[in-house]
């Protein structure tokens, strides 16, 4: 159980880590952003800069670690990233007492092994985060995390790597340094939108933190790369809070609750599943325009553009033949009601769903009289008579639930609506499936099963459903047709009849 976990979260010690902990975090961030954005407290520059700036790093550390010994299901994945800060946080400690002020410091240093090995470290904690939180996510997600990936990868890159290895200098390892920390930053960026795409980009909250978190640590290393190469970006300690901020985001997850943000695949399909590969086709499209223009004829780089975005446009109209294709085989073609299929899909996600305080219900109704109807007046009479039944369900139904035609004359609902709605639309249906014509009458037999609290399985709830219709089916033969059974003891009243 996760609530029993980490008992000695809850006792006083604990507390008043976390406690301290917010204090650090929060009020750190904020005082370090007023001192290097507005000039607060400029003769404490020493104090705030550096001693209170470190140790923001190594609080957001502590919390990951914290996070770590109160969940175990995700222990590794957060000893992970908090050993990855506290690398950062040494960098930082390093850097202060060892570099900062030093003319003849050197480069490399050891603060840029604290600096670098957070990377790696941060890679394989964001991995296994997302193995311990992934549950039943489809290729299509997979996919689109993929894409995402790869294509922030190559817009870094373009935008950044390419850029400081062009300014890059010095001996080979002091250009291998160089080059080390937009690689790490640009491979961390890739991996945050991957989740994100992964997420169906629907991330809970202690998702968005982290991955907000990372973000802004790689935007504020990007910055921080481009100021120090030729001055491309002002000079200053104004980057220094936007560290802070990615630290902050990052611990904040010992304040999160237990309960984990799973990664599923989201049950209902719409157009974001082309989104993925049509806006990153396009970015292709623009960075292949960039790189290329000048080098090649500008006639083959227009080819090149045009043949991508036909295949944009031919993925949208796949989609949406795909989508009209499946709605046809989903579909009743007499009534225009779903059909079978579409009725056990459906229903297999209303049982996910619903629950003791928001159930659903399942009627299952069968045609009395329909044979004689059909004998009387014809087939085609009594096909007319079923697409009648048809619009007349979808009329009667609006947007309580969901009508089918799962049968030559059986018909079904699920309904949604609230649990006090569900006797009057299901007497609402049985009339509407009633009709009369030249002494030949119509009328339906019906049973239902509440879901979850009498069936919590498709299989189970058809079943009960189907018992109890057949059992008031069996019951008006001998009665009269306005008298029905009552749904207790269905079961053995049919067993009385077809013994």
């Amino acid at each position: 159980m996760e609530g029993s976990e980490a008992p000695s979260s809850s006792t006083p010690t604990w507390r008043l880590m976390r406690q301290t902990l917010a204090v650090l975090l929060l009020g750190g961030t904020a005082l370090i952003a007023l001192h290097e954005w507005l000039g607060f407290a400029a003769g404490l520059d020493s104090a705030i800069s550096e001693v209170l700036y470190d140790a923001v790093v190594i609080g957001a550390g502590i919390a990951c670690l914290i996070r770590a010994a109160e969940y175990r299901r995700e222990h590794t994945a957060w000893l992970l990233i908090g050993s990855a800060i506290l690398c950062w946080g040494a960098a930082e400690v390093y850097w202060t007492v060892f570099i900062e002020g030093n003319p003849s410091a050197p480069y490399p240093s050891p603060a840029d092994i604290g600096y670098l090995v957070f990377y790696p470290l941060a890679y394989a904690g964001l991995a296994m985060l997302v193995r311990a939180r992934v549950h039943e996510i489809n290729w299509r997600l997979w996919m689109d995390g993929l894409i995402a990936a790869l294509g922030t990868a190559a817009l870094g890159t373009a935008f950044v790597f390419d850029f400081v290895a062009e300014k890059a200098s010095g001996s080979s390892l002091e250009k291998l340094t160089t080059l080390s920390y937009p690689i790490g930053d640009v491979v961390m960026l890739s991996l945050v939108v991957g989740v994100i795409a992964l997420t169906g980009w629907r991330p809970g909250r202690t998702w968005s933190l982290l991955l907000v978190g990372l973000a802004a640590l790689v935007i504020a290393d990007i910055a921080y790369t481009l100021q120090s190469t030729e001055a491309a970006l002002p000079g200053g300690e104004w980057i220094n809070p936007i560290y802070l901020i990615a630290a902050v985001c990052l611990g904040a997850a010992v304040w999160q609750p237990r309960a984990a943000d799973e990664i599923t695949s989201p049950r209902d399909r719409d157009r974001r599943e082309i989104v993925v590969p049509a806006v990153f086709a396009a970015v292709m499209i623009g960075l292949f325009s960039m790189q290329y223009y000048s080098a090649t004829g500008g006639l083959s780089t227009v080819l090149w553009a045009a043949t991508m975005t036909a295949v944009i446009v031919r993925l949208t109209m796949s989609d949406r033949e795909n989508r009209k294709l499946l709605e046809a085989v989903r579909t009743d073609s007499l009534t225009g009601l779903g059909n079978r299929g579409r009725m056990e899909g459906d229903l297999s996600s209303i049982c996910e769903q619903a629950s003791p305080q928001r159930p659903a219900m399942l009627y299952l109704f069968d045609l009395n009289g329909f044979k004689r109807y059909n004998d009387t007046f014809g087939h085609p009479a009594g096909d007319r008579l079923l697409s009648r039944f048809g619009d007349l369900l979808k009329e009667t139904i609006g947007s309580e639930g969901s009508a089918y035609r799962i049968g030559g004359d059986e018909f079904c609902l699920l309904l949604t609506c609230p649990e006090e709605r569900f006797d009057a639309v299901a007497k609402a249906a049985a009339e509407a499936l009633t009709a009369s014509d030249r002494g030949v009458e119509v009328a339906a037999a019906w049973g239902a099963a509440t879901i979850p609290t009498e069936a919590g399985d498709p299989s189970a709830a058809l079943q009960l459903a189907d018992v109890r219709m057949y059992a008031q089916k069996e019951s008006r033969r001998g009665a009269p047709a306005e008298i029905e059974l009552p749904i207790e003891g269905t079961e053995q009243a049919l067993k009385a009849s077809r013994g």
